[in-house]
């Protein structure tokens, strides 16, 4: 089978198809014809080499695709399933990804599978962070940075499914401010001005971003609130956050990744990508896929995520229909 693979050091350019083995399931896994893959900014930190990664290492965290082989003690699916993955080791970009079975959701009825392909990571990301880690309640004022793209638009989207009514963005560009009003959000901010978010105004505050957002985005809090972050889209260095406020304000920092809550709660991916997929199907959350793209466009992808330049999720069509 085909795998594109990290090549190191060759600038953002540095995926190259490979013939590799076709992986066979162990016990409790199966292995996906992928039909589509997501593309997250990991993937292009991945690529650009900013994220280390080791020798013939293949990106891509989300699939969707057909059940093709079923491993040992595997029950609740069949060859040929329509289903979505969610990869914690990568692997995605590649003809055929094998993942814990506990990782793996049916499709529901009326969900295309480049739909599929990009609920998994982010729509799972936003509803475990805001269930499990922000203790997010509807009530809450909530501030999403970066609230327009892939995964903070995620973040709006299911706040709104659990009930919140006042939820803010901080957005990039006028253009990507105009959009935050279609994605349910009361009002934005533009990153160029974010000084003047007032202090004390949230409950929660939702940062993928790092540097400069982190620090205001802990001064947004109100009394109580919680910060959490979610990723470091900004490669700013770190900050460092006052401990005396967290006493003083009664403010929480908490973090939430993804891959390292799975890996030690793995009973929550199939539930949540469950819940993420039916959420989707059912319209009661969007997910705004902006670009399916072809195997040999995908360094260019890459590289336009990495800079900025796009808004939704991108995908990339991995066998040919």
């Amino acid at each position: 089978m085909l795998a594109h693979t990290v090549i190191q050091g060759a600038g953002s350019n540095t995926l190259r198809p490979v013939e590799v083995s076709t992986p066979n399931p162990g016990p409790g896994q199966v292995t996906i014809d992928v039909a589509f893959a997501g593309i997250g900014l990991i993937d292009a930190f991945w690529t650009s080499g900013f994220m280390p990664s080791g020798p013939d290492f293949v990106p891509g965290l989300e699939v969707s695709g057909t059940i093709r082989e079923l491993g040992e003690g595997v029950t609740g699916f069949s060859v040929g399933d329509p289903v979505a993955a969610i990869l914690l080791g990568a692997g995605g970009f590649a003809e055929v990804a094998c993942v814990p079975a506990t990782h793996v959701a049916a499709v529901p009825q009326g969900l295309s599978l480049e739909m599929a392909a990009v609920t998994a990571v982010n729509t799972v990301t936003a509803h475990l962070a805001l269930t499990r880690s922000a203790r997010f309640e509807p009530q809450d004022s909530m501030l999403v940075h970066a609230g327009v793209g892939g995964l903070g638009s995620q973040f709006a989207q299911v706040a709104q499914a659990l009930g919140a009514t006042h939820v803010d963005a901080v957005a990039g560009t006028e253009e990507k401010r105009g959009l935050a009003q279609h994605l349910g959000y009361r009002s934005a901010y533009l990153r160029s001005e974010i000084g003047r978010i007032p202090e004390g105004a949230y409950d929660v505050v939702i940062d993928p971003v790092g540097g400069e957002a982190t620090e205001i985005g802990f001064r947004a809090l109100r009394n109580g609130g919680r910060l959490v972050r979610v990723g470091n889209a900004s490669q700013s260095p770190d900050v460092q956050l006052s401990s005396l406020a967290h006493w003083l304000e009664n403010k929480t920092t908490t973090g939430f990744n993804v891959g390292a809550w799975l890996s030690s709660y793995p009973e929550h991916a199939a539930e949540s990508l469950r819940w993420s997929l039916d959420a989707v199907a059912s319209g009661a959350i969007k997910v705004d896929l902006t670009r399916v793209g072809m195997p040999d466009e995908l360094p260019e992808m890459l590289a336009e995520l990495e800079r900025g330049e796009t808004t939704g999720k991108l995908a990339v069509q991995m066998r040919r229909a």
